[in-house]
């Protein structure tokens, strides 16, 4: 969906913000910095680039909303 979207209030786009923050620190604090991950690089590396794709969200979603 582009801009012709249905518009939400911009509370639901600050709450949807505020979640997005909150989940990707989690995921950076608690997988990124687990002992699994940390000694097989590949995981690290799978987790690393799915918090870089919740960032692009988080981007776009302040950039165009």
């Amino acid at each position: 969906m582009g801009k012709d979207k249905l518009k939400l209030k911009s509370e639901e786009y600050e709450f949807f913000k505020d979640r997005l923050s909150t989940v990707s620190l989690i995921i950076e604090g608690l997988l990124q910095q687990h002992p699994v991950a940390k000694i097989n690089p590949q995981v690290k590396d799978h987790i690393s680039a799915s918090v870089d794709e919740l960032h692009k969200a988080l981007q776009y979603i302040k950039e165009n909303c």
